[in-house]
């Protein structure tokens, strides 16, 4: 339940929303400043909602706009990202502020004595003060470093992933897989070359790419394909594409790939035979684009793959959405590779990165998963959706080194450090 309704109230308008908050985010500052600089006795609350709304309703209709601007000169989109940083900036920092200055003021009315002196009285607010204002400043440190630091490097997750029906004479094929670059959102030009050359630099036997290769500029697409072109791997660069993909054009997508980069398999409703010594095979799908955090909706594209897949190996399924896992897992795929979530993009220290948004909204949102006899691998992707930040959750490359499950494992138990049979 809590999810349907993030989803829909939520998720599902999500510029509209981010604009009602950035309006109220930038109407609290101000109201903070006015009543740094002069007191609290200068607020004006008629005034002060005034201004409240009319910033809500421009953000309200700018930040969809910025969010989506189309072939802007760079100095421009320059300036429409450094405004949604701020925007996104602001909401957190509010927040966090907001949250402390009521569980202190709280605290404070309860331990506060009776009937102390003016003097108690104020330095008490002062510790209110102080505490908000360091809690505001850790948090703004955080987010510095989550748009300047975290972004900037590629973190290799290595696993090592039993696949049911693999050929013994397969073990310790390697897969490199990348989700979500969403190229023209930050990934571009020396960022996009250093992540096809640490790519290369894994030595991979296959490489597949589940979607949102693009983010919504086709202008991005010329270069970002030129660019994925270098991509090497021996068994083939295998790709599907995203929800973004769609808003960027999906034939528009295709057409540069099979113009610019051939040799990139982009995957629709196909399943094909790598040249491998024993039978293994690869299928993709596109993703149908609407609804981008529906769940439980069955993909049609999937079944016919699955009634017309060959049966004498393994069949490793790209998909965008990692939760058409139930389906692939009914329908015997013994492999799925898939990303969307970005891991949250942003998740709380610790917990293996498990405490983010997007665990709201799917239980399948980073990180390997088993159901039966299929193994999932939801990657964080590696690029931005939205504002380019990334905290708690760093851009990814996995290597996905594959090798037999034995028979007569238990389907429940933990994959990641079995042994080969």
């Amino acid at each position: 339940m809590l999810r349907d309704f993030l989803r829909q109230v939520l998720f599902e308008r999500f510029p509209q929303v981010s604009g009602v908050c950035v309006g109220l985010a930038q109407t609290s500052f101000a109201a903070g400043v006015v009543a740094l600089v002069g007191g609290v006795g200068t607020l004006r609350p008629g005034l002060l909602a005034l201004a409240g709304a009319g910033l809500v309703a421009v953000n309200v209709w700018a930040v969809p706009r910025i969010g989506l601007s189309r072939n802007r000169q760079p100095i421009v989109r320059l300036l429409t990202q450094a405004y949604l940083a701020l925007g996104f900036s602001m909401i957190v920092v509010a927040s966090a502020i907001a949250a402390t200055a009521i569980v202190a003021s709280s605290a404070l009315l309860l331990l506060t004595p009776a009937g102390s002196t003016s003097e108690t009285r104020t330095m008490l607010r002062w510790l209110l003060w102080i505490g908000s204002g360091g809690v505001g400043i850790t948090v703004s440190g955080a987010l510095l470093w989550g748009f300047l630091g975290e972004p900037r490097r590629f973190g290799v997750t290595r696993l090592r992933v039993p696949v049911h029906g693999l050929d013994p004479a397969l073990a310790g094929l390697r897969i490199v897989h990348l989700s979500d670059l969403h190229i023209g959102n930050g990934l571009e030009d020396a960022r996009l070359a250093r992540l096809v050359a640490a790519v290369n630099g894994l030595h991979p036997d296959l490489v597949a790419i589940t979607g949102d290769i693009f983010d919504h500029d086709p202008a991005a697409l010329v270069d970002g394909v030129r660019a994925l072109a270098s991509l090497e791997a021996p068994l083939g660069v295998h790709a599907v594409l995203g929800n973004h993909d769609l808003f960027t054009g999906a034939e528009a997508v295709a057409a540069a790939l099979a113009t610019h980069a051939p040799e990139i398999r982009l995957l629709r409703g196909e399943c094909l035979r790598v040249p491998t010594p024993a039978p293994f095979y690869v299928a993709g799908v596109d993703d149908p684009g609407r609804d981008w955090t529906a769940q439980g909706h069955g993909l049609p594209a999937i079944d016919k793959i699955a009634a017309a897949a060959p049966n004498d190996g393994p069949v490793l399924l790209l998909v965008h959405r990692p939760d058409a896992f139930p389906q692939a897992s009914r329908l015997g795929f013994a492999l799925v590779l898939a990303g969307h979530f970005h891991g949250g993009q942003i998740a709380l220290p610790g917990f293996g990165g498990r405490w983010n948004v997007a665990a709201a909204l799917s239980p399948f949102h980073r990180g390997l998963y088993r159901r039966a006899e299929s193994a999932l691998y939801v990657s964080r992707g590696v690029g931005f959706a939205g504002p380019r930040i990334r905290l708690g959750s760093p851009p990814e490359i996995a290597v996905l080194e594959l090798e037999p499950l034995c028979a007569d494992e238990h389907s429940g138990a933990p994959v990641a450090a079995r042994l080969p049979c």
